[in-house]
């Protein structure tokens, strides 16, 4: 099956817009990450929901206590009014570099190894320089469990 059939068409981020866009775009598309383009268009980096709130509300030190923190992290110093600031924050500050990306013609499995390579749960297709949309793990999990219940419903298994 070709990955295409399972893509979301999202907005790209762009230098000038906040981080509370990008949040309402991932959310909006039920996508982990979105691109990030540059002034030409062009596909430069990702931001990712995961990065996003490990950078602006769970900082590198509270990491090696999480399992230790009680269910009162208030005294930890991090404020939800912090937090809420960040979102007016550029998202041109959140960019990845890191572009994990397959053509529109690559099959599951490859778009699988590849997000595993890159530790994500989502890949952007990409044909030529055009952006043509994301997949996420759980769009392929949800069309599995489609196949399992209608294999015959499936014309596209062939190519």
């Amino acid at each position: 099956m070709r990955i295409e059939r399972l893509a979301h068409m999202t907005e790209v981020m762009r230098s000038g817009m906040t981080l509370r866009h990008f949040l309402k775009e991932a959310v909006r598309t039920n996508v982990p990450g979105l691109p990030y383009v540059d002034e030409h268009g062009h596909i430069a980096g990702r931001i990712s929901v995961r990065d996003v709130f490990k950078r602006i509300a769970v900082p590198n030190s509270y990491l090696r206590l999480a399992d230790a923190m009680g269910d009162q992290t208030d005294r930890l110093n991090m404020s939800d009014k912090r937090i809420l600031n960040a979102l007016d924050s550029p998202v041109e500050e959140y960019v990845l570099e890191n572009i994990p990306t397959v053509s529109p013609d690559s099959s599951i499995v490859k778009a699988l190894a590849i997000m595993e390579a890159y530790n994500t749960h989502y890949i952007f297709l990409i044909e030529g320089e055009s952006y043509v949309g994301v997949v996420t793990r759980m769009v392929i999990a949800e069309r599995m469990l489609a196949w399992l219940e209608d294999p015959k419903g499936d014309d596209d298994t062939a190519q």
